[in-house]
């Protein structure tokens, strides 16, 4: 690992040796929950890095002192504290990525914020927050602890402008390598406050493809070279294209990815991803997050073949295309067929979020001999079992376009391939109807005028 050195200075920084700083920065769950003022402006790492002893201990202490802050963070569980009823008088939350928060908006206290994700930490910078709570591995050696499987939506630079920063230190989290520019450890000497915790990390098992995903898998497989740099989203689609991928004689495929997943751990085992010819992170898979189940935080645990870095960096389109033939493959809600892609809202609600699509498909198209793909299955059912195109004549109304159609290459479905690149309404039109479910192609062809 490259030497790194602290940039922030904790409490105790200064005062003896990192063991000794340790020691005298540890505190209960209450006493650190404690630190945060009513008013304040909170960062908190969430999903599997959720600091759960800390999470529990602010509710508490909120309303206890019948306080306010505002809580800045994505991907919450519905079982957090922070975010259960009793704390609706007490919380603010902002999030820039819904999972679970698309079932709890109508609360009143949950706000969207619409960001690209690598400006993840300059959203958090811009709220001026005064605490951070992070969790992190326990320390290595020289005192590094790993931000580990979900801690990059907190910037070094929001954690260095922070005056306090409490740590969650959960033995059972991977140290994950990294280093270098954008590195994802952080050091005892800058924290302010440590709280230990021996707890279950939350896990997030691969839903099993089905056989449309492995359909599209293979259209999309078909499309990947030999030395291809690949991003991977989340999901059955993505386990399928790596399914796809692990048996279709590929060699020397190269990751780099905000989401790091379970079937990389095949690909890898197999020698099809070594990462041998990528021009970022050579030998390494770079990413943000770790998204899977114990035995990819396993896998993953101290595993050289592994660069992790904050989203900042991994998801900059300029360093996307510093790779040659990157390939990226992401999902969409709906498209339309001027090529207009919805990835976020059922309608004017908000579901997901605009996440690190459109930076995907410029950094893949920017890189030299680079493919950008998106991936939907032609149509879905209904509560009632009716069936609708995701393809459409125009996006339903009150839909966000995360990618615009100015921007939109390869489209998939399970029915075929659309180059929409540099081609006219009418023929993208044309092409994205061709791709279409049968049932709905006569209706589109007619809204289009074909």
């Amino acid at each position: 690992m490259t030497e790194l050195l602290p940039v922030r200075r904790g409490r105790m920084a200064g005062t003896g040796d990192w063991q000794s700083q340790y020691r005298a920065l540890s505190m209960s769950a209450e006493e650190a929950a404690a630190l945060v003022r009513d008013g304040d402006v909170v960062s908190m790492t969430s999903s599997a890095s959720l600091p759960v002893a800390l999470d529990q201990a602010l509710a508490a202490h909120l309303q206890r002192i019948n306080g306010h802050i505002e809580l800045n963070t994505l991907d919450s569980p519905r079982s957090m504290a922070l975010l259960q009823p009793d704390c609706i008088p007490h919380v603010a939350y902002h999030a820039n990525f819904f999972f679970d928060e698309r079932y709890l908006q109508d609360q009143g206290n949950i706000h969207f914020v619409p960001t690209n994700l690598s400006k993840t930490g300059d959203w958090m910078c811009a709220r001026h927050p005064r605490v951070a709570i992070l969790t992190c591995s326990p320390p290595n050696e020289e005192g590094w602890m790993s931000r580990s499987v979900w801690g990059a939506m907190q910037s070094r630079e929001m954690l260095e402008q922070c005056e306090t920063v409490i740590v969650e230190v959960n033995a059972r989290l991977p140290f994950c390598c990294s280093d270098g520019e954008a590195h994802m450890l952080f050091h005892v000497s800058e924290a302010d406050a440590i709280v230990e915790r021996d707890g279950a990390i939350l896990e997030s098992p691969s839903p099993e493809a089905d056989e449309t995903d492995r359909i599209i898998a293979g259209y999309i497989a078909e499309m990947v070279q030999d030395g291809s740099c690949v991003q991977f989203g989340l999901g059955g689609l993505a386990n399928a294209v790596g399914q796809c991928l692990a048996y279709a004689g590929k060699k020397d495929l190269g990751v780099q990815s905000e989401v790091l997943s379970s079937c990389l751990i095949e690909l890898i085992e197999k020698g099809v991803v070594n990462n041998s010819r990528k021009q970022t992170c050579r030998g390494r898979a770079a990413g943000t997050y770790f998204v899977g189940d114990r035995k990819l935080y396993d896998f993953v645990r101290q595993n050289p073949l592994f660069c992790q870095k904050e989203i900042a960096w991994t998801n900059d389109p300029r360093n996307i295309a510093r790779n040659d033939r990157v390939v990226s493959i992401n999902n969409a809600m709906e498209i339309d067929l001027t090529g207009q892609v919805n990835a976020e809202t059922i309608g004017a609600r908000q579901y997901s979020g605009t996440g690190g699509q459109l930076e995907w498909v410029l950094g893949s198209q920017w890189s030299k001999d680079g493919k950008s793909i998106i991936a939907i299955r032609s149509c879905y059912r209904d509560r009632n079992g009716e069936l609708h195109s995701k393809i459409r004549p125009l996006l339903t109304p009150g839909s966000i376009v995360t990618t615009p159609r100015t921007c939109v290459q390869y489209v998939v479905t399970e029915y075929g391939v659309a180059d929409l690149r540099y081609k006219s309404l009418s023929e993208r039109a044309r092409a994205l109807t061709a791709i279409a479910h049968p049932d709905f192609r006569g209706e589109l062809a007619r809204a289009a005028r074909l």
